[in-house]
């Protein structure tokens, strides 16, 4: 005759006590440092965004008639400029999310922690909480800026503000959530359709360990490189295996022309470089453009185009940084250095010159196109040139790293850019040509200097 023994109580564990006692043990003190600092950064923001944002996008606004700058603001070319914006920033939020996704633990959260039964969902809740309250915060911080500008510019009332502060809002939880969702589709799973989009305990319970671990290890290279100066690394690690035109070969000739059929291959083989290029380009082209042909637009608006416009042009120069990733070896080709800088800025030159030239024949359809818009685009094409010659081969960081020096290190390329654009630009619009033939002359300064740099470098790494 067999005896049963009573089975012991059963213990019920509640999963918030045990994940509040891991933080503990992970985490420690730190964890709540780490609270601190996120809200620090957010107060950081908003002070910015009172000092600095709301005084420009009232400068836009007030340097210009109001009535003309209106009715081109409602334009169907302007909507469809701004539906352009959108959908830009929402397709780099996706291509982040591939890489580094808003929902990255600590590597020991995820040996630990993602390997005990516990809902998924509630462990890796409190990441995507600070990433949801990050990107709402920020779009709301965003319309609000825009709307506070208009009506403070007398071009807006309270509703203009109510209504920029909700779209800003919605944007941002549609970019937070289209970041995650490009998260999960950054590994293989049975569950990555669009409907993760409102379904976010589902999208959390999908992120896999493997994948997270992944991406931890991207945001740990990302920041080492970063604080480095060495962007080498980032870009080594952003790389993916090329997919598109595996079939097509260089043709032989000389070495400049294979040089130059090289970079238009590789924009072939990276259609994704490519098409993000075209985007910046187009975008920046078309403000760039409006400031300097129209007499309604402030020649602020020019300062906010150059960006994309350098942006479009540095994603269409991968050939360059390569060159300047390997400076001092020895050219397989037989070309020294100057020459093979100046044969891999042939394609992006000629497709930012194609998208200015397209955007001055839309606008001349409109209206008549000034000679010295036409003038001034030219420097203004001058000047991107450089900035990403000198972005390339500004070499090593010499001095001691600080988080501060490192980013203005890193932004001299592009603040230099802006800086004399939008000179040029207020000069174009004023008429001070005579000034303006001087300023041109700091553009191809900056050209040649740069270009020096390239043979400065080589020497310096063969040496």
């Amino acid at each position: 005759m067999t005896t049963t023994e009573p089975a012991g109580p059963s213990v019920d564990y509640d999963d918030h006590d045990l994940l509040g006692q891991a933080d503990w043990v992970i985490g420690g003190e730190a964890a709540r440092k780490a609270r601190q600092q996120g809200l620090y950064a957010g107060y950081v923001a908003f002070l910015g965004a009172l000092v600095y944002g709301l005084p420009i996008v009232q400068t836009v606004f007030r340097t210009s008639d109001a009535g003309s700058l209106g009715r081109q603001l409602s334009s169907p070319m302007a909507i469809a400029l701004l539906v352009a914006s959108v959908c830009a920033l929402l397709g780099a939020v996706v291509f982040a999310g591939r890489f580094r996704g808003p929902v990255v633990p600590p590597m020991p959260w995820i040996d630990l922690v993602l390997s005990a039964p516990l809902d998924r969902a509630l462990a890796l809740r409190r990441w995507w909480g600070y990433a949801a309250v990050g990107g709402l915060f920020l779009g709301t911080l965003g319309g609000l800026t825009v709307g506070a500008g208009l009506a403070f510019a007398n071009l807006g009332g309270v509703v203009s503000i109510v209504v920029t502060t909700a779209a800003g809002a919605a944007l941002g939880v549609l970019a937070t959530r289209l970041w995650l969702w490009s998260q999960v589709r950054s590994w293989p799973g049975p569950d990555r359709g669009l409907t993760l989009l409102w379904r976010v305990p589902d999208a959390l319970r999908e992120l896999h360990a493997e994948s997270l671990r992944a991406h931890s290890a991207n945001t740990s290279t990302l920041a080492g490189s970063a604080l480095t100066g060495n962007l080498r690394t980032a870009r080594l690690a952003l790389t993916r295996p090329v997919h598109h035109g595996r079939s097509a070969r260089l043709r032989p000739g000389r070495p400049f022309g294979v040089l130059v059929r090289r970079d238009v291959l590789g924009l072939r083989r990276t259609p994704g470089a490519f098409l993000s290029g075209l985007g910046l380009t187009a975008l920046g082209g078309a403000v760039v453009t409006w400031a300097f042909a129209q007499p309604a637009a402030p020649s602020v608006a020019a300062t906010i185009g150059l960006l994309p416009l350098y942006l479009g042009f540095g994603a269409w120069s991968e050939g360059l940084r390569l060159q300047a990733d390997n400076v001092g070896t020895p050219s397989l080709l037989g070309t020294n250095e100057v020459a093979e800088a100046v044969a891999h800025l042939v394609a992006p030159t000629a497709l930012t010159t194609l998208v200015l030239g397209a955007w001055v024949g839309v606008t001349a359809v409109f209206g008549p196109v000034p000679a010295s818009a036409t003038l001034s685009l030219v420097i203004v094409l001058v000047l991107v040139v450089a900035g990403n010659v000198f972005a390339a081969f500004r070499g090593s960081p010499t001095f001691v790293l600080r988080p501060q020096t490192v980013v203005g290190w890193y932004a001299l390329p592009a603040l230099s850019v802006i800086v004399v654009g939008s000179v040029v630009a207020v000069l174009t619009k004023a008429g001070s040509y005579t000034w303006l033939s001087i300023v041109s002359w700091l553009a191809y300064v900056l050209l040649f200097w740069s270009i020096s740099r390239v043979r400065r470098l080589t020497y310096l790494h063969r040496t």
